[in-house]
């Protein structure tokens, strides 16, 4: 009689979590939320060049779409999407990530992160040389043009974010048709896109 007990609430609990599993849906990202990622369709390898000369050779990976789906009675019953764009710089680029502890292996850092859950909690998070913008920071940034976005270090939430201290950067400039355009660093050296 227990077995069959048991049995009967498995196959009911089975039932219910399937059921509830299955009606929750992430609403898609807006237009809004998706122009940051126009310029990553596909992997790309951006110079700038420094006023004084300088190299920063930059690699885009194209972005990266994934979803984590939670269903346990602990956590609770939710998906979430992610859209992700990382990035690297090359050896030999004036800015360099910090290094691990190993003394060998540099960071890494996602330009662009963002994540909606099934309850429609989203979050945004642009990030370059780093410097972070997130949560009530997003607002500081400052429309330009139709296109660009200026990007003041002083209003970041963080700054120097696995960074090689002393070359922190203190503003930058992005284009949604092309990504990053140019940016200036602490030394108030200005660098373009080639």
């Amino acid at each position: 009689m227990a077995k069959k007990n048991i049995l009967r609430f498995s196959i009911i609990t089975f039932i219910t979590s399937f059921l509830i599993s299955s009606c929750i849906k992430v609403k898609g990202f807006t237009n809004d939320e998706l122009k940051w990622f126009i310029p990553y369709n596909k992997t790309d390898t951006v110079v700038f060049i420094s006023n004084k000369g300088e190299i920063d050779t930059v690699v885009f990976l194209k972005k990266v779409a994934s979803s984590d789906t939670v269903r346990s009675l602990e956590r609770g019953y939710y998906n979430t999407n992610y859209l992700t764009v990382t990035y690297t710089l090359t050896k030999g680029s004036y800015h360099q990530f910090a290094l691990m502890s190993d003394r060998k292996t540099r960071y890494s850092q996602d330009i662009l992160n963002i994540s909606k859950t099934s309850d429609g909690t989203k979050t945004l998070e642009i990030t370059f040389l780093g410097t972070i913008f997130n949560g009530k920071e997003l607002n500081n940034i400052r429309q330009e043009n139709k296109n660009e976005y200026y990007f003041d270090s002083s209003k970041a939430t963080y700054v120097g974010m696995d960074e090689e201290q002393g070359k922190a950067i203190k503003n930058f400039t992005f284009d949604v048709r092309f990504g990053i355009v140019k940016y200036v660093d602490e030394r108030n050296i200005e660098w373009n896109r080639k």
